[in-house]
């Protein structure tokens, strides 16, 4: 039978716990915001450099599974910060409040779309500067009419995306390339349909019994 000291040792306990409980949770936030922190510094100093760097960059978190909710919450909490900082001075919107803006939302997107199948193509397609090597990856890699304009279209909702949430410290340039991807996609689609056409009519011919 439980007496009145019993009692007491189980309640100094479960607040010992408690306690206990509460720092634990406050630690791990803490090495959370420390890994976020590094991999924001890290995404930043890529942005800096230019879009195709933060392309990469991107590529590589998304492959490694290094863009979270958890990073999502923690840029909410630097933008938080830095807009109430802001209000306080009463200036006008920085262009580091602007970037992480721009960075939170890119992180968003990538998140939502990384599983989509036409990510890595696109990225694959941005890191080409040559149009030959382009117009043969996209031979190999859209086989119908209906997969060059799914990911036309792909293409075309990143660029109004894009061209919408566009920044002073971020090139154009990125835009550009996309445009010009989505347009040989559909050309290249066109000319792969006419080889095969031709290619097809050859065949028939060749088949064909002499009279």
């Amino acid at each position: 039978m439980l007496c009145i000291d019993d009692l007491k040792n189980a309640a100094e306990e479960l607040q010992l716990l408690e306690v206990v409980d509460e720092k634990l949770l406050e630690f791990k936030k803490e090495q959370r915001d420390l890994i976020n922190k590094a991999k924001l510094e890290y995404i930043i100093g890529a942005a800096l450099e230019g879009p195709e760097v933060l392309d990469e960059i991107m590529t590589e978190f998304c492959e490694n599974r290094g863009l979270d909710d958890g990073l999502v919450d923690y840029l909410d909490e630097i933008v938080a910060k830095a807009q109430e900082d802001e209000n306080n001075s009463d200036s006008k919107e920085s262009v580091l409040v602007k970037m992480l803006k721009v960075i939170k939302d890119r992180v968003v997107a990538e998140i939502r779309t990384r599983d989509k199948p036409y990510v890595k193509l696109l990225a694959s397609l941005l890191r080409m500067e040559d149009h030959p090597e382009r117009e043969a990856f996209l031979r190999g890699a859209l086989l119908n009419p209906d997969d060059a304009t799914r990911f036309q279209g792909f293409i075309v909702d990143g660029v109004q995306y894009m061209e919408q949430h566009r920044a002073d410290w971020l090139m154009d340039e990125r835009v550009e390339k996309m445009k010009m991807i989505a347009r040989e996609a559909m050309v290249g689609m066109f000319k792969k349909l006419l080889e095969q056409r031709r290619d097809a009519a050859a065949r028939q011919k060749a088949e064909k019994p002499s009279s």
